[in-house]
């Protein structure tokens, strides 16, 4: 493959792990600071778990966009050499 295209699909992924990193905090942090809130009612419970449940699944995105980039890098890499 052209390095051009590699070197591209590199930094499209590595923004958009950014992104993820930064949609994984904001989450997590709306849950905690959910759950420190004194009264309690079903929607705020329900914020928790939707907050914990979405910082689980861009966890879970980022690490599949990580591996997919060490792919790219890699091949990178093999087409230097």
């Amino acid at each position: 493959m052209n390095n051009n295209y590699l070197t591209e699909k590199a930094n499209c992924l590595r923004n958009e792990m950014n992104h993820l990193w930064g949609a994984m905090f904001i989450t997590g942090g709306g849950a905690i600071g959910f759950s420190i809130v004194e009264v309690k009612t079903f929607l705020i419970y329900f914020y928790i778990i939707l907050g914990f449940f979405w910082t689980i699944v861009f966890f879970n995105a980022y690490f599949v966009k990580r591996t997919e980039l060490s792919k790219v890098l890699g091949r990178l890499k093999e087409g230097e050499i």
